[in-house]
C-alpha cells in the first residue's frame, strides 16, 4: 500500500499571519525539535491570539506537516529550475545534491529524533513524497546524461531505482541518528559513490575538472 503523500500544490497565496507561523515553526522545529514546543508557546512568542493560530492550524501536528510541506515545495521549485537549466547533466546532478544537502542540514538530530518517535506517520508521507520527486526529476537527468554520453548506457529505470533507494535509506531518521556521519558527509559520499558508478570517462572528467565536490 502506497503511503499518503504531502500536498505540494499551492492553489492560492499563503496569508501573511499563516506564513509568519510557518516561518517561525521552521526555525524552531528544525533546530530544537517540535515535541516539547507547545501551541501556547508559539502564540505568545509571535504575539498572536490562540484563535488566530488555531484558525490556520487546528493542531501542532498539522502545523508540523504544513511546515515540512512548505520546505519541500520550495525544494521542488529549485529542483525544477535546475532540471530545465541549460547546462550538462553532471553539473545539474551536483547542483541538486548540494541543494538537498543544504536542506537536510536544516534538520537537527533532535528534530529527526522527534519525527522518528512522535510523528512517524508524517515521516512516511515525507518519504513517499520525496520518492516521487526524486524519481520524476532524476529520471530526466539520467536520460539527458545518456544523450550527452556522460552517463553509462545502463537501463535508466535500474539507475533511478538504485539512486532513489540509496537516498531514502541514507537520509532517514534511523540511519542519521545511529550513524557517525554528519548529514553533509552522508549525502555527499552517497552521491559520490553513485555518480562514480554511473558516469562515463567524459562525465567523470567534468566532475573532476570543475571540482564539483
Amino acid at each position: 500500500m502506497i503511503a499518503e503523500t504531502l500536498n505540494l500544490e499551492l492553489t492560492e497565496p499563503i496569508p501573511e499571519d499563516k506564513l509568519k507561523v510557518l516561518n517561525y515553526a521552521q526555525g524552531r522545529f528544525f533546530t530544537e525539535g517540535f515535541y516539547k514546543i507547545t501551541m501556547d508557546e508559539i502564540s505568545k512568542e509571535l504575539g498572536m491570539s490562540k484563535s488566530t493560530l488555531y484558525k490556520y492550524f487546528p493542531s501542532k501536528m498539522e502545523l508540523l506537516e504544513e511546515t515540512i510541506t512548505l520546505l519541500i515545495t520550495t525544494v521542488k521549485g529549485k529542483i525544477t529550475a535546475y532540471i530545465y537549466d541549460d547546462i550538462n547533466a553532471v553539473e545539474k546532478f551536483v547542483m541538486v545534491i548540494k541543494m538537498l544537502t543544504a536542506t537536510i542540514t536544516k534538520f537537527s538530530e533532535k528534530f529527526m529524533s522527534d519525527l522518528q518517535h512522535h510523528a512517524p506517520h508524517i515521516w512516511l508521507k515525507v518519504d513517499e513524497t520525496r520518492k516521487i520527486l526524486l524519481y520524476e526529476n532524476i529520471s530526466k537527468l539520467i536520460l539527458q546524461g545518456q544523450k550527452e554520453e556522460l552517463i553509462e548506457k545502463y537501463p535508466p529505470q535500474l539507475i533511478i531505482t538504485i539512486i532513489t533507494g540509496a537516498i531514502r535509506q541514507v537520509v532517514n531518521p534511523d540511519f542519521l541518528i545511529s550513524s557517525k556521519f554528519s548529514y553533509n558527509e552522508a549525502v555527499n559520499n552517497t552521491f559520490k559513490i553513485l555518480l562514480n558508478g554511473i558516469l562515463t570517462a567524459k562525465g567523470k572528467d567534468i566532475l573532476k575538472k570543475k571540482k564539483l565536490f
